[in-house]
């Protein structure tokens, strides 16, 4: 069944469990963010739904300005935008999972002068010693060379 998730106040989903289990551990959701399954009436914690916390003890009310405390929205409706009609909410934008890359292009970046001139300063300050690496790895390499040529030129 499809699960719903109310983060910062915006219903987020339909999610499958498996995908809400993976948002969990990654940090996007928590285990107190209210979340609600298809075709249920009451809205509970993501702990308590995917097991991971006790569910709260009977006859506990539920604390003022959470999604248990008012009338939970329908299932499968799209969330109202405030001072809009029910049914005025853009669709969200599909998620994209995260162990799926996603293309990606930089078009432009912006960057203050002083933020560059540092960043070009460290930059050079690395190459430092990568000169080095890379000039005893030359070295090495034409001494191996030239030393075989010696070699082959003698006999």
């Amino acid at each position: 069944m499809a699960i719903w998730v109310i983060k910062y106040g915006q219903r987020e989903g339909p999610y499958e469990e498996r995908d809400v289990r993976e948002l969990v551990y990654e940090g996007t959701y928590a285990d107190g963010d209210p979340a609600i399954r298809d075709g249920e009436t009451e809205w509970t914690t993501l702990g308590q739904m995917l097991g991971r916390v006790p569910p709260a003890a009977p006859g506990a009310e539920p604390m003022p300005g959470s999604p248990a405390a008012a009338a939970p929205p329908r299932p499968m409706e799209p969330p109202p935008i405030p001072g809009g009609g029910p049914n005025m909410a853009p669709p969200l934008p599909p998620r994209i999972p995260r162990h799926r890359p996603a293309p990606v292009a930089v078009v432009d970046f912006d960057m203050p002068f002083g933020s560059m001139v540092v960043f070009l300063v460290k930059w050079a300050l690395a190459a430092i010693p990568a000169m080095f690496i890379v000039g005893a790895i030359a070295t090495v390499f034409w001494l191996g060379f030239l030393t075989l040529i010696s070699v082959v030129l003698r006999h």
